[in-house]
């Protein structure tokens, strides 16, 4: 159990040591609250009321509720958490690091669990930290208009566990599949075109578009004014056995096959 221990510290130190880490941690814990202060700024301009028709060329869908002001602006992080889950997946793969991790520790399937444990603590914090800042962020600077960016509402916390949850497992989703391909561009290539709407724009079309993990995590926190309704059980199992399938498949071929890799 101390190896094992042991094993997911030094996980967790390569995780925080990466510069990929600290390039995600500055996108979605500094650069999102700011957008949020952007946004907030403008709807404080027109006015929370103003809708698509009283103001056209500023709106092209309706303000949501104050309850779930500042969860479109949550929707920016997820790119960034998706890069980095594929990146910790294939990064191994790519200097023949993971062989010297097998040198020290020859249990593969401690190794496997402990970088998915790992990740899973990173995920949980920069998540947790990045999306709390942004939503109180957000109500501070609607002023008077907004709830107190302390105690919010429970909707609002709710969401706020909504979109945790979905950017814990969308990261485990591209850390699966980038550690089963042995690459990073592959996550990136099924994920990324849904994060920018092509996920929602297939969910509209056809039924089974909301089958889609980026899809199905949307449907966690679809806010009253979203395209897609908010199903968040229906969401939340859809993404986890996406999640499921991605860990188990690449621990599968993890423990079986040979870390391979050019010299």
């Amino acid at each position: 159990m101390k190896i094992f221990h042991k094993t997911i510290q030094s996980e967790l130190i390569k995780i925080c040591s990466s510069k990929g880490w600290w390039v995600i941690c500055a996108l979605v814990v500094v650069v999102q609250p700011l957008f949020a202060i952007i946004v907030a700024k403008s709807y404080v301009q027109i006015g929370l009321d103003a809708t698509p028709e009283t103001h056209p060329d500023v709106l092209a869908e309706a303000i949501p509720p104050v309850d779930y002001l500042g969860f479109e602006v949550v929707l920016f992080g997820i790119l960034p958490i998706v890069v980095f889950g594929g990146m910790i997946g294939a990064s191994e793969f790519k200097h023949h690091e993971l062989r010297t991790t097998l040198l020290s520790q020859s249990n593969r399937i401690q190794v496997f669990l402990s970088k998915v444990l790992a990740l899973l603590i990173c995920s949980i914090v920069v998540s947790i930290l990045s999306i709390a800042a942004t939503i109180s962020i957000m109500h501070f600077s609607l002023g008077e208009q907004g709830l107190d960016p302390i105690k919010l509402s429970s909707i609002a916390w709710q969401f706020i566990g909504f979109s945790t949850l979905d950017w814990i497992l969308l990261t485990l989703l591209s850390f699966g599949i980038g550690m089963l391909f042995r690459n990073a561009i592959v996550p990136l290539v099924f994920l990324v075109p849904q994060v920018f709407n092509l996920g929602n724009y297939l969910a509209q079309r056809w039924d089974w578009g909301e089958y889609l993990p980026v899809a199905a995590g949307n449907l966690l926190f679809a806010t009253p004014t979203d395209v897609l309704d908010h199903e968040p059980l229906k969401g939340g199992i859809v993404l986890m056995i996406w999640v499921m399938l991605a860990l188990l498949t690449s621990y599968y071929t993890f423990i079986r096959k040979d870390v391979g890799g050019k010299y």
